[in-house]
């Protein structure tokens, strides 16, 4: 298990009942899973947006055909 490390976070009250809610619903566990997952995907997008900028697409390309009638 990777080294986990406390630290303190103030909310503004809507994201703490989003937080709040996500726990309820047992689409997380705790409130810390909620961050961390919103702390990846922010990784993730500033992954994509730095590879974008340097010429690189992270997500395969789906090859296009036409539709009918449009050759």
């Amino acid at each position: 298990m990777a080294a986990k490390f406390s630290q303190h976070v103030a909310l503004t009250a809507p994201l703490a009942r989003y937080v709040a809610d996500q726990v309820e619903k047992g689409e997380y566990a705790t409130a810390s899973e909620v961050i961390r997952a919103g702390l990846r995907l922010l990784i993730e997008r500033d992954e994509d947006r730095a590879l974008a900028k340097a010429g690189h697409d992270r997500r395969p390309t789906v090859a296009t055909t036409p539709s009918r009638g449009q050759a």
